[in-house]
């Protein structure tokens, strides 16, 4: 599928998660518009793999080992970038825990339920607040959170760090702003990734067949125009918003 054309040529992009699913993905498209990529991920091999096959393309691309959950790590990660390519233009936030456990919040694991706060909500505050000094020192940035159709539903942990994210790109939208700097999110329906695949069962996927009028699961590939559409010029006057992308899921929960 063919996506609109944007040119970030002389940009610099982190992305994170990007050793797989839709953190390898955008980083790719970010390399193909024109970016120069720094691929992060705490996997470092996957990392490493990741700027490996896309240094084939036209941009620079690497990578960097890093828990986003660790304010040294992505405080590093944004001096990495900044001294490797002399600047910060945009900032994915795509790294993202989710841990299959089926059952009420009442019993659910607390130590799973701080990981996936940790990863999903202080994660991206982490690289927000790494990267903020250098996009409003120059008065430009682009900032893409990843939410999830899981915060309009019962998604369990996973659905309430979504919807905290969610918040969060709300909140600092207004503190960003007049700095130049945007900040928006993403929220996708059920998308065909192997960790996404852990927690879906089949009677989960006829469900959602019955409600999707569209496919009921999406590829990372589909996130690509809303990205590129929010890093790009054309999004210039577009903060605080969160943009569905769902094959039309969400008309069956709102």
């Amino acid at each position: 599928m063919s996506h609109f054309s944007v040119d970030l040529s002389g940009q610099v992009a982190i992305v994170t998660g990007a050793g797989g699913g839709l953190g390898c993905v955008f980083a790719e498209a970010l390399a193909k518009a024109g970016a120069n990529v720094v691929a992060a991920d705490f996997n470092g091999a996957a990392a490493e793999a990741t700027a490996v096959r896309l240094n084939t393309q036209s941009a620079a691309v690497r990578s960097f080992k890093a828990d986003v959950t660790s304010a040294d790590d992505t405080a590093a990660l944004a001096k990495f970038a900044q001294d490797t390519f002399g600047r910060v233009d945009v900032l994915a936030n795509t790294a993202a825990f989710m841990e299959p456990v089926l059952q009420p919040l009442l019993t659910y694991p607390i130590e799973l339920w701080r990981r996936t706060l940790e990863v999903n909500l202080t994660g991206p505050l982490n690289c927000i607040r790494a990267v903020a000094p250098l996009m409003t020192a120059r008065g430009y940035g682009r900032i893409v959170n990843i939410s999830s159709g899981g915060a309009y539903s019962s998604a369990h942990a996973y659905g309430v760090s979504k919807l905290g994210l969610q918040g969060l790109t709300s909140y600092l939208a207004s503190e960003l702003g007049p700095a130049g700097v945007t900040i928006n999110a993403i929220a996708p329906g059920a998308l065909n990734t192997a960790q996404g695949d852990k927690a879906r069962s089949p009677q989960f996927m006829e469900a959602l067949r019955a409600v999707t009028p569209l496919k009921p699961l999406g590829e990372p590939q589909d996130l690509v125009g809303a990205l590129l559409f929010l890093v790009s010029g054309a999004a210039s006057w577009v903060t605080g918003e969160i943009i569905r992308v769902d094959g039309g899921w969400i008309k069956s929960v709102l």
